[in-house]
């Protein structure tokens, strides 16, 4: 199934959300309006990788969602490449990643976004000499 940047835009408003706060990693539905500050999310790591979770829950519906943030240093890897029966978004905000998947390679640049289809493998690297910095949304999967 393609993606248009119309469908993709239409999550940006539930990152500008996700960017607010954070909370607990305790299982919850997201049943009520909340705002996270900024400064109120704690990360975890050190500068070669490090991440923080911004929300993971069910909504109203039982649909599983969770936002964190990923800073990779210089020739980082936040995992080895895998696969996974949910579906992800990486949002790109500073810096570049080597994305792989369908056994290729491809530079992403900031400011792009990747679609992760449903088990197939992929990973990603940062190939670059600062920095980089992305959001990952996932979509379904395992109760939270």
């Amino acid at each position: 199934m393609d993606h248009s940047r119309r469908d993709v835009s239409l999550l940006l408003p539930l990152l500008a959300a996700a960017r607010a706060g954070a909370q607990t990693k305790q299982p919850q539905v997201m049943s009520i309006t909340k705002i996270y500050h900024d400064q109120q999310i704690p990360w975890e790591g050190n500068d070669e990788k490090k991440g923080r979770q911004f929300f993971r829950g069910a909504t109203h519906g039982g649909f599983q969602l969770e936002v964190h943030e990923t800073a990779l240093g210089p020739g980082m890897r936040p995992h080895a490449p895998h696969r996974h029966a949910h579906e992800e978004i990486i949002v790109l905000v500073e810096g570049a990643l080597e994305a792989y998947f369908d056994e290729k390679t491809e530079t992403v640049e900031a400011g792009s976004v990747i679609w992760l289809a449903s088990n197939q493998m992929h990973g990603v690297r940062n190939p670059g000499p600062t920095p980089c910095h992305y959001y990952v949304i996932a979509l379904g999967g395992e109760a939270a």
